[in-house]
């Protein structure tokens, strides 16, 4: 699965809308529900069930489901640097 199609079906999830809907180009605030908390609730099953440890402001940072996927892309090709 594409990286943009996990983070796609992670936000459909948390926020109970359907994943067909979103692409690596939709905007983070037109999905209905997003808000400060579930952005939290994203990040926090981003971390938990994908093991990776994002920053908040690079978090912050992203606009597009596009952006976010490529912000969790960079993280895990650092943390697999590491290993």
């Amino acid at each position: 699965m594409s990286p943009d199609r996990l983070i796609a079906e992670v936000v459909a999830d948390l926020l109970d809308v359907d994943a067909d809907e979103l692409s690596a180009a939709t905007v983070l605030n037109s999905i209905h529900g997003w808000d400060s908390v579930n952005a939290l609730r994203v990040l926090v099953y981003l971390e938990r069930h994908l093991g990776v440890s994002l920053d908040y402001e690079r978090f912050a940072d992203a606009t597009t489901l596009g952006d976010l996927a490529r912000v969790v892309a960079s993280v895990t090709r650092s943390e697999e640097a590491v290993r």
